[in-house]
Parts: C-alpha cells; sequence; structure tokens
C-alpha cells in the first residue's frame, strides 16, 4: 500500500535517489578524468609538446558542445520496453567506457604524428559517446518525477556525487604523475581507465535498474529557429553566455593545468587530492547559501560577488609559496565558494532568461536558450584549456623532463593563477550589463502570467485574446472566465497553513455560494490515510539536499532545461484544469489558485491561518496522530507546498498581499469563517446568480464570445 501511495504521489525513494546519483559517478570518472588529468597525460606520458596538447583539448571541447546538441537531438526519437532514455545507459555505456580506456593507452613507440592522430581522434569520440549517455542520463530525473521537489533532490544529489567523484578520482588518480618516467607507466594507466571504466558501467547499470521512466514524453523540443528569434532580443541571455565564456575558460584554465601546479609549484602531485577537497567543501558550502544571497542581494550581485571570490582565489594561487600547501588549500577552498556559488547562480538566472524571452518574443525555448548556454560553456572550457597550455608551452615546459626550469614553474603560476584571474574579471564586468534584476523579472512573471491565462480562455472559447480581457475593475480584476452575457459565477481559492480548517469550511462556503468544492491536488488527508511515514520524508539532510541542486555540476546545462520545461509544464497543465474548475464557479483549495486565477473577474482568494499549538491540535484530532508526529506534519505540507509554488511560478504563497482576505481560524468558528468568507464574496460582487451556477456552458465558439 505504501509503495502504491508513493507511485501515485511521484515522489522518490532514496534509493531511487541514491540509484540516480550513482550514474553521474559514473558519468565523472570519465569527464573529470579527462577534464584534469588529460592533459598532463599527454604532455608527460603521450610525449607530447604543451601547445600541441592544448590544442588537442580546446577543439575536442568545442567539439563536445557540438556533439551535446546532436545527442539532445537524437535520443528522445526512439522508444523502447525500457523507456526513451534508459537504453542510453545500457547501451551506451560500454562502447563510451570502452573509448575512454583507448584514449588512455596511447602505445609506446608511435610516431608524433600517430600519437597526435590517436589522442584527437579518440578524445573526439569519447566526447560524442560521453553526450550519447550524459544527455539522456540528465533528462531522466525529468522523466522519473513531476514533482518539482523530487528533481531537487536528484539534481542536488546528483551536485554531491560530481563534487565527491572529483576528489576521490584525485585521489586515485594524481598520485600516479609524481613519477611519469617509468617503465610501466602506460600499462599503469591502461589498468587504471579500465578499472574506472568497468566501475562507471557497472554504476551506469544499477541506475538503468532503479530507475524507471514514469512521466509522458514532453512537448517540449528544441526548435533553433524560434531559439534564434528569441535571442536576438533577450539581451540578458546573450549577457549571461559571454559572461558564462570567459567563466568557464577560467574554471576549465585551472581544471586543466592545476596538476601542474600541485606537482611543481607544491612539491607533490598528490597534494592535488587536499587541493580538490577543498575545493569541493567550498562549493557544498556556498551552495548551502546562495538562496539567502540571492534574495538579499539579488541575483546579479550575488554572481559578481562571487566572481569576486574566484578572483581572489585565483590571485592567490600565483602568489602561494613554493611548497605551501596550507595557503594552497585556502586558495582552492576559495576557488570552490565562487565557482559554486556563480555556477548556482548561472543557472538560476538562465531560468529566468527563459521567462524574459517568452515575455520579449512570445516564444518559449528553454532547449534552445540552454543548448546555446550548454555550447557557449563547452567552448569557454576548450579555450581555456588551449590557453593556459600554450602558456605553459611558451614560458619552457617540457613534458617528461624531471626538472622544469624557474622559467616554465613561472608559466605554470600565470596559467593557474593570473591567466584565469583575467579572464573572471572579463566574466565579471560582463554582468554588469545584465539587466533582469529581481524586481523586474517578477513583474515579467505576473504579466506572462496573465498573458497564459488570457491565452488559454481564448484558446477554449476559440476567440481572440483581447476578447476575454476587459479594462481591470477597482480589484485590478481584468480576465474573464465566460461570457459576459453568461453573468458572473462565484470563484473562491482558498489557501491555507495546515490545519487552518480549509477542509471543512471550503466544502461550506460552496454549498452556500452554490458552486461546486474542488479539493487541493493531493489531499494531507488522503495521504495520511495510505501511510503517514510518507509525510516525514522531508529531513532535513532532504532540504539541504535540494539547495545543492546543480551547483557542483558543470555539464548538465540540458538536464537542467528539461527540468525548467517540465516545471513549465505541470504549471501550464495545472493553469488550463484551474480555469476549467473555475468556468462554472468554484471554490478550490491550494492548486496555486490565487495566483493563476489572481485577476479573474468574480474570484476571491482567502488565505487562512491560525496559531501553531492550535493546528497541531486539530491535526491530532483530525488523522489521530501523536502531537509530535502531527507537528512534523504541519512542517513539511507548509514547506512543501510554498516550495513547489516558488518552483512552479515563482511565486511564494505565504505572501498575504496576494489575497483579499487573510483570517485567523483561530480566533472564530468555523461556521463564522464562512459567514464572512460569503458576505464579503456577495458584498463584493452582488450582482453574481448562484442560480446561473448549474447554466451549462456551451461548445459553440460563436456563441461563447465573453465581449
Amino acid at each position: 500500500m505504501a509503495k502504491k501511495a508513493r507511485k501515485d504521489r511521484g515522489t522518490l525513494s532514496s534509493g531511487q535517489v541514491v540509484s540516480y546519483a550513482l550514474g553521474d559517478v559514473a558519468n565523472n570518472l570519465t569527464f573529470l578524468m579527462t577534464s584534469m588529468f588529460l592533459m598532463v597525460y599527454m604532455t608527460d606520458i603521450a610525449g607530447l609538446s604543451a601547445g600541441v596538447a592544448g590544442t588537442i583539448y580546446g577543439v575536442t571541447k568545442i567539439w563536445a558542445g557540438v556533439a551535446d546538441l546532436i545527442a539532445g537531438q537524437t535520443v528522445d526519437r526512439f522508444d523502447t520496453r525500457w523507456g526513451r532514455l534508459r537504453p542510453w545507459l545500457l547501451f551506451g555505456s560500454t562502447p563510451l567506457a570502452i573509448v575512454f580506456v583507448l584514449l588512455f593507452s596511447v602505445p609506446a613507440g608511435l610516431s608524433p604524428t600517430l600519437t597526435v592522430a590517436w589522442i584527437f581522434l579518440l578524445d573526439a569520440l569519447f566526447q560524442l559517446a560521453y553526450s550519447f549517455v550524459n544527455i539522456p542520463y540528465g533528462s531522466l530525473s525529468a522523466a522519473m518525477t513531476q514533482d518539482s521537489v523530487d528533481r531537487s533532490k536528484l539534481s542536488g544529489a546528483r551536485s554531491i556525487a560530481s563534487a565527491l567523484t572529483g576528489v576521490l578520482l584525485s585521489a586515485v588518480v594524481a598520485p600516479q604523475f609524481n613519477d611519469t618516467s617509468g617503465d610501466n607507466v602506460r600499462l599503469q594507466f591502461t589498468l587504471t581507465t579500465a578499472a574506472l571504466g568497468v566501475l562507471a558501467v557497472v554504476l551506469y547499470l544499477i541506475c538503468f535498474k532503479n530507475s524507471k521512466e514514469v512521466v509522458p514524453r514532453s512537448a517540449t523540443k528544441i526548435s533553433f529557429k524560434r531559439t534564434l528569434t528569441m535571442i536576438r532580443h533577450n539581451r540578458p541571455l546573450i549577457v549571461l553566455c559571454l559572461a558564462a565564456f570567459f567563466l568557464l575558460a577560467a574554471i576549465f584554465t585551472m581544471n586543466a593545468v592545476g596538476l601542474y601546479y600541485a606537482r611543481y609549484v607544491l612539491g607533490n602531485a598528490g597534494y592535488f587530492t587536499f587541493l580538490a577537497l577543498a575545493q569541493t567543501v567550498g562549493t557544498v558550502l556556498i551552495a548551502s547559501l546562495v538562496p539567502g544571497i540571492t534574495t538579499r542581494y539579488g541575483k546579479r550581485n550575488g554572481y559578481i560577488g562571487a566572481s569576486m571570490v574566484i578572483i581572489l582565489a585565483f590571485v592567490l594561487v600565483y602568489f602561494v609559496p613554493e611548497g605551501n600547501l596550507a595557503i594552497g588549500i585556502l586558495a582552492w577552498f576559495l576557488m570552490g565558494i565562487g565557482s559554486g556559488g556563480t555556477n548556482a547562480l548561472m543557472f538560476s538566472m538562465q531560468a529566468d532568461t527563459v521567462d524574459y524571452g517568452e515575455w520579449k518574443t512570445r516564444l518559449r525555448a528553454e532547449g534552445g536558450s540552454y543548448s546555446i548556454l550548454s555550447f557557449i560553456r563547452k567552448c569557454g572550457q576548450g579555450i581555456g584549456g588551449w590557453a593556459a597550455a600554450a602558456l605553459i608551452g611558451a614560458f619552457g615546459y617540457v613534458g617528461q623532463a624531471e626538472t622544469q626550469t624557474d622559467s616554465a614553474i613561472e608559466g605554470i603560476r600565470l596559467a593557474t593563477g593570473v591567466l584565469p584571474a583575467g579572464l573572471a574579471v572579463l566574466a565579471m564586468i560582463i554582468m554588469f550589463w545584465y539587466n533582469l534584476d529581481g524586481d523586474e523579472h517578477r513583474r515579467i512573471v505576473r504579466d506572462l502570467n496573465s498573458r497564459r491565462s488570457a491565452g488559454a480562455v481564448s484558446t477554449s472559447y476559440g476567440v481572440d485574446t483581447d476578447r476575454v480581457k476587459i479594462p481591470a475593475l477597482g480589484d485590478s480584476r481584468d480576465l474573464l472566465l465566460r461570457p459576459r452575457d453568461r453573468g458572473t459565477l462565484p470563484v473562491v481559492t482558498i489557501f491555507e497553513r495546515e490545519g487552518a480548517g480549509a477542509s471543512d469550511i471550503g466544502p461550506a462556503v460552496a454549498k452556500e455560494l452554490g458552486v461546486k468544492w474542488v479539493d487541493q491536488a493531493f489531499s494531507s488527508d488522503q495521504v495520511a490515510e495510505v501511510d503517514t511515514r510518507a509525510l516525514f520524508s522531508d529531513s532535513a539532510f532532504q532540504r539541504w539536499l535540494r539547495t545543492l541542486s546543480y551547483t557542483g555540476t558543470q555539464d548538465a546545462d540540458l538536464a537542467r532545461a528539461r527540468d525548467v520545461a517540465e516545471d513549465h509544464s505541470l504549471a501550464e497543465r495545472n493553469r488550463l484544469d484551474l480555469l476549467t474548475l473555475a468556468r462554472d464557479g468554484a471554490v478550490i483549495r491550494g492548486r496555486n489558485g490565487a495566483y493563476v486565477l489572481g485577476r479573474a473577474v468574480g474570484s476571491l482568494h482567502v488565505r487562512l491561518t491560525a496559531p501553531m499549538e492550535m493546528r497541531i491540535e486539530r491535526v491530532m484530532h483530525k488523522t489521530g496522530l501523536e502531537r509530535h508526529a502531527a507537528e512534523s506534519r504541519i512542517a513539511v505540507e507548509d514547506r512543501v507546498r510554498a516550495e513547489m509554488s516558488k518552483n512552479l511560478y515563482q511565486w511564494d504563497p505565504h505572501t498575504d498581499e496576494s489575497y483579499d482576505l487573510v483570517i485567523n481560524t483561530g480566533t472564530v468558528t468555523y461556521k463564522q469563517v464562512v459567514e464572512m468568507i460569503v458576505a464579503y464574496y456577495r458584498s463584493k460582487y452582488p450582482e453574481t446568480d448562484p442560480a446561473a451556477a448549474s447554466q451549462p456552458t456551451a461548445d459553440d465558439p460563436t456563441d461563447a464570445s465573453p465581449s
């Protein structure tokens, strides 16, 4: 019974969340291996010059952006008995692992030309194979659940998996670069990557087995024509892409040559593990603080502040005294704060630019705009790695040499400190032109909400949008839910803090007004009747997990696009349901009714609250729960429902200004509350005819004009 309830509600078990995260462990065993160690492998084991190695790194990273676009257009087109996305994990993981092992298995004795060809071709194949596994993996979270809170858990778990994998991988691989002159070093890397490849396949299979595609295929497709039309008028997106290019160039400058720094400046390649751990701690720490930073300072200012931190980190990297691990750890910790903060805010701002693009051009293109950002970021990664390698090569770095000259070590310092600091400064300066602040975005979202509701009504009646709008009344209502010649029917929305009495008050109000009662989509009482433990799964850890959403990942742009598109799709389906329910009058509990129907003519929006102690007693009486369980239930219900509203509509349902009436049900009886609401409604809308509620709505568009 409990499993059935979980399936019906779309919530995921902890095992499913962990299994999904293991898929990103598998991703990063290969992705981070190439990002952090391929450059050093090319110069110090395969024997290529730093300039040639950097060119390969740069070209294949840019190709990776193209490969992502190819995969994004392809993977969703096939349907099998395992689903649309999971088969790519099943059948794509083994070819990916094989190409990965071959990439780090350059045979000894090859000529320089053949060595370049071997690495270049296999790296290009690796990037393509990786895209055909990573893109469906990232999209899988939106196919596993429609619950935006659960999807946040999945992306948060993915971020933690990505960060921890980087630390563990560096602990295994970095020390192997202390001595790259041994006879068996090539075989050692072949065996290491073979073990990593086998482990990755096993983890992909675990993810495949425990992940289920339960959400129907999304209607959202990438249209580059729509995207180009939208992006021409989307200044915030253009600015964000330019800033992302230079920021990712800065970060991957460090990724590509950071191991050289640990080996030759700090004195031990194994120290790279401590640096990676410090960076991970900084990333996780800032992720927990980003929501508060956004609320207090705004996204752009938060991004600029995080950019300042990462610039400081890069400058500190340059000045770290030779062999001083402690200061190096501090620098990498600050780097984690800066990169984690900018990455989290970048994804958040990207979602805002999708809304801006729709508002400006009436074209919504989540997939296209995120694809553009993804490609720009991959270009930045490639340019950053190429520039770093070119710089250390120009200062005389010689691969496979036992020692490096002072000039070469200075080149390493410049490539890991001054160069990325300069790129990060450019990224920060560009962000001053980002003109979409929080107030402006909220205004845009409100306008879009009005447009979408008007568009949905006009589509329902088959008339022009301007015929379902009237000049705003004194209460700012201007959206007609039905033709004016059919009169106005009562529409009341009720949102409550759990235990405030809506389940008793709402039906009574509906009866008095002569309209139907519509309960919230997922009733707490219904859930509690099945398995009350399901309400207590929202632990502090899981809430923290949701704050980490996509913070620690560098290659999840298209996965984030799917999440944003799915949230929008859910919100629009809910909008259509609400407008249909309200057309013939209704009292509606929850469902974000006060927001969606906020401008509907004849609507009244009510929020119910009560003292916590009284709400606890009511929940205990209604459900039979013990006090602690009832208190937990209230906390979960209030928090999660508000969180879903923010995810779907960027709206806080606990904002009093969204309602016509806010009533404390702890100081009056339920009967008095019902009388207050009904009397207020009839006073506000005296022309309302309750008897008209029984009249059917005609389907003839020519007779249904609201004008």
